[in-house]
């Protein structure tokens, strides 16, 4: 919901700089594999093509996201054959997009290098609905459980395989947004440049006309009502509620919008001054008081480090719980 400081993902990507570039060059040396046993005709067409943009710029997996816009329909699209589905001749994706996305070593990658690369950037609630964590357990019959990283292909791999490992295409999604986006355009620019888009996210939550007095006066969490503002969209671009069902989802954590309106009511001035005054005593950073105050970050540069920060921050504003 809110775009990170590009300049902040490339020192974090300069920590890893070797293992990024152990992924390009394994990438070549198995999809050279994959050419090898590949039969001359379309498939091999294309699988030559994404080994040389692969070979010719040592920089691929690092491209930012305006050069993957710019370059991602250079190579053309993945060759279609004709398969029988139900009995009807059906034009599909060749199996090569699949064997393409294995020897690039994705499926790996959510379980070694994601995790900890998106750890140092700052990304563990989905960038979409802000809900959920982005990490789900997996079975592991020999380790009992272990931790999965999920993240969404802003350019869908099922088009642009050779991007499943590009690191500006990938954007830390929980599970069930990671499906319901499947291969749908939204326009949400995860990594960017532009300051103004980096500390001010263009996405809110707001108490409905009264909602709070409702409450108060009935103590029913069923009064309260809020909408999800979003920003406007391209005509040919799907919107975020209507995609992810954002207010469904958090229609189910009204409870936590029940405990800022209590906090608002308990909370007076003369008593938040003395929340103050004790902290302080503790020498800790202000921002910190915030954050023990409402239960969750207070920044929209934080929303990211944790799910529910973009509604708890919201409403805590509206509510003047904080500044």
């Amino acid at each position: 919901m809110i775009a990170i400081d590009k300049n902040r993902v490339n020192v974090v990507q300069s920590t890893f700089k070797s293992e990024i570039v152990k992924q390009r060059l394994l990438a070549i040396s198995r999809l050279d594999v994959l050419n090898a046993k590949t039969p001359p005709g379309p498939d091999k067409v294309y699988l030559e093509s994404i080994i040389a943009i692969f070979a010719n710029n040592p920089d691929f997996l690092l491209w930012d996201s305006q050069k993957l816009t710019d370059e991602k329909d250079s190579l053309g699209n993945v060759p279609l054959v004709t398969k029988i589905v139900n009995g009807i001749p059906k034009q599909v994706k060749s199996d090569i997009k699949n064997k393409i996305i294995i020897e690039l070593g994705y499926k790996g990658l959510r379980n070694s290098f994601y995790p900890k690369y998106f750890k140092e950037i700052g990304i563990k609630a989905c960038v979409y609905c802000n809900s959920q964590l982005t990490i789900s357990a997996i079975k592991n019959s020999k380790k009992g459980y272990s931790a999965k990283f999920d993240v969404d292909h802003y350019h869908s791999k099922d088009n642009y395989p050779f991007l499943s490992i590009s690191l500006f295409n990938l954007y830390p999604a929980c599970a069930s947004c990671n499906r319901l986006k499947s291969t749908n355009p939204i326009e949400l620019e995860l990594y960017s440049d532009d300051v103004s888009k980096v500390k001010k996210s263009n996405y809110k939550f707001k108490l409905d006309s009264n909602a709070k007095a409702k409450y108060l006066t009935t103590k029913n969490s069923n009064e309260i009502e809020f909408s999800f503002i979003e920003p406007p969209y391209a005509s040919s671009v799907r919107k975020f509620n209507d995609v992810f069902h954002i207010e469904g989802i958090y229609q189910t954590q009204v409870d936590l919008i029940e405990e800022l309106i209590i906090k608002s009511q308990i909370y007076n001035d003369s008593y938040l001054k003395t929340l103050n005054d004790n902290f302080k005593k503790l020498n800790l950073h202000p921002e910190l008081f915030k954050r023990t105050l409402v239960g969750n970050y207070t920044e929209d540069k934080d929303i990211h480090k944790r799910p529910m920060s973009k509604l708890v921050m919201d409403i805590a504003k509206e509510l003047e719980l904080i500044k």
